[in-house]
């Protein structure tokens, strides 16, 4: 589902899931620089809601949306909803000196001096506005104009440029405010056609899944498995009398393969059988395996040696 709150995405819960499955060796470059611009963009989003309600308007707000459109998908960091306009907010978190050069391309000059070049952002952030207005027209929708923002997030970010749609976020409310004055021709959009479109959106959000350990061609032998400690972190609990007991700190708790189970599910997808389970829990019986599995309550098919679990209660 679609959500009114900056949370993880999931396709970076899955990345951060395989990362802390993976001794630091053995993470591969482009496992690291995904992760790296995945993290990047959350923690440029998160940032948003405070500069967004400081505009006192009713609004509503929509974080990480991804819609499909003609065969593939479109993905914005946030839309919101007021009565007279609607914004698309593109962030970047980026820091240095940025600037456009002459392809019209978005320029990052690290204080060491190395360039990384980028698409303009407001060029795709406009594409992301085109792709909207053709989904919602298809498909009956009034709404009010779209407009595009771009928000730069990241407090070391260095513009060097001008344009009232490339902002730094601490513009962000009295940029809206500013379009909210403008007179527009249709003073009649409400909350209701609003909460129809929201509807609409939230039913065609597609959340990015991938087979994670295919996509970067983890070997399964580079899997670090066991339970771990939620404190410890690295450290490999024991089964003791019933439970799961670090041997570091001490800490006992019943429930803490719940978590591996979990990553589980975001590294290789929510079905399990208890063999899988045995291999990533790591030294514990077919019948201890059996149980812990049994006490989730998730859904299950098959006999009892082809038995599938079904981990998706996990993820929500």
């Amino acid at each position: 589902m679609v959500h009114d709150s900056v949370r993880k995405s999931f396709y970076l819960r899955q990345l951060e899931a395989l990362i802390s499955r993976l001794s630091p060796h053995d993470i591969p470059q482009d496992l690291e620089n995904a992760y790296g611009r995945e993290l990047s963009g959350y923690t440029g989003e998160k940032q948003l809601p405070y500069h967004l309600h400081m505009v006192q308007n009713e609004k509503m707000l929509l974080y990480g949306i991804r819609l499909p459109w003609q065969k593939h998908y479109f993905q914005m960091d946030n839309l919101s909803f007021f009565l007279k306009k609607i914004f698309i907010c593109e962030v970047k978190h980026l820091k240095g000196k940025l600037f456009i050069n002459e392809a019209d391309q978005l320029v990052q000059e690290h204080e060491d001096g190395k360039i990384e070049i980028y698409d303009h952002p407001l060029l795709q952030a406009k594409f992301q506005q085109e792709k909207l207005e053709a989904l919602l027209t298809l498909h009956g929708f009034s709404f009010p104009p779209i407009h595009p923002i771009v928000v730069f997030t990241h407090p070391n970010a260095n513009l060097n440029f001008q344009h009232p749609d490339m902002i730094p976020v601490q513009q962000l409310s009295l940029r809206i405010k500013l379009f909210l004055q403008e007179q527009t021709a249709n003073n009649e959009y409400n909350f209701t056609e609003s909460r129809h479109l929201i509807n609409f959106i939230s039913a065609h959000h597609q959340e990015r899944k991938v087979k994670i350990h295919d996509k970067f061609k983890i070997d399964l032998r580079k899997i670090v498995r066991g339970v771990f400690c939620p404190s410890c972190q690295y450290v490999k609990a024991k089964r003791i009398y019933g439970t799961w007991q670090c041997p570091k700190c001490g800490i006992k708790d019943k429930m803490m393969h719940v978590h591996a189970l979990k990553e589980w599910a975001l590294i290789f997808g929510p079905v399990i059988t208890n063999k899988q389970a045995r291999w990533f829990l790591d030294g514990i019986s077919i019948d201890l395996t059996k149980r812990l599995l049994r006490q989730l309550n998730c859904p299950f098919v098959g006999s009892y040696r082809d038995r599938k679990y079904d981990l998706t209660i996990l993820l929500n």
